[in-house]
């Protein structure tokens, strides 16, 4: 961990549980697999319960197009207990009421690589949602 890391661990975490809304972080099964002929999807999900910061994008913030229902999402690293976010999740939540999911598409400012952090060891993800 670098010095900045040590510095700057500890803030996101409370930040996040003081200015943002609960939310589900749902990690998709690994072992999915599709059913051509009755159009299921096998395998199964692992629900987190988080808080997480929801935020709009500007069209310079990400690579490639963007549609006005993708949202930026923060979430403390320590609310996934050592996991890094992937294409295949999504994140649900309520919002004015409404019961909302959106789909991580991207890691902004990452050049499409898998995990959104610096440093050795995350301490907040930065994805962009899609919602559905």
């Amino acid at each position: 961990m670098s010095l900045v890391d040590d510095i700057f661990a500890s803030i996101p975490a409370p930040l996040i549980d003081q200015f943002g809304i609960d939310a589900t972080y749902i990690k998709a099964s690994q072992n999915q697999t599709y059913n051509p002929e009755t159009g299921t999807v096998s395998g199964y999900s692992v629900e987190i319960a988080v808080r997480i910061v929801i935020s709009s994008l500007k069209p310079r913030e990400v690579q490639g197009d963007i549609q006005h229902t993708d949202v930026r999402i923060l979430i403390a690293a320590s609310s996934l207990s050592g996991y890094y976010p992937q294409i295949t999740d999504s994140i649900r939540y309520t919002q004015n009421g409404v019961q909302r999911t959106a789909r991580i598409i991207a890691f902004p400012n990452i050049d499409y690589g898998t995990v959104s952090y610096r440093g050795d060891n995350a301490i907040m993800h930065s994805v962009v949602a899609r919602l559905s």
